[in-house]
């Protein structure tokens, strides 16, 4: 890709993602981007050159912000939620190991106290 296309294709992302170019800004210097928000408006517009690394950081914060977005729309299913019924059993069992007994692994609880007569 050309870094004409490159700067291209930024500013349609960061359209796309309805983020201001201050906006973006905040979120690029949030991810350890060094440039000023005249330098990130000035490559998206094609007219400042911007080091191949910060312009890896513009990326990843565009494609972050990309990201946000499109989840917000995101559809749950219809299916309902995992029934967590094994989690209490599993709960007594990591207790038992932790107090140093060992749990009867078909019940999940302790085993009974041996009888001391």
């Amino acid at each position: 890709m050309t870094s004409d296309e490159r700067h291209r294709r930024m500013d349609a992302a960061r359209v796309r993602a309805e983020l201001s170019v201050q906006d973006l800004w905040l979120r690029y210097v949030a991810l350890g981007g060094t440039g000023d928000a005249f330098d990130v408006d000035g490559f998206l517009q094609g007219l400042v050159p911007l080091e191949a690394f910060q312009q890896d950081v513009l990326a990843q914060t565009l494609n972050e912000a990309l990201e946000d977005g499109y989840r917000s729309y995101r559809i749950s299913l219809s299916s309902p939620a995992l029934d967590h019924a094994g989690d209490e059993r599993l709960s007594r069992i990591i207790d038992a190991f932790l107090d140093g007994r060992p749990p009867d692994p078909r019940t999940g609880s302790e085993p009974p106290a041996a009888d001391p007569t």
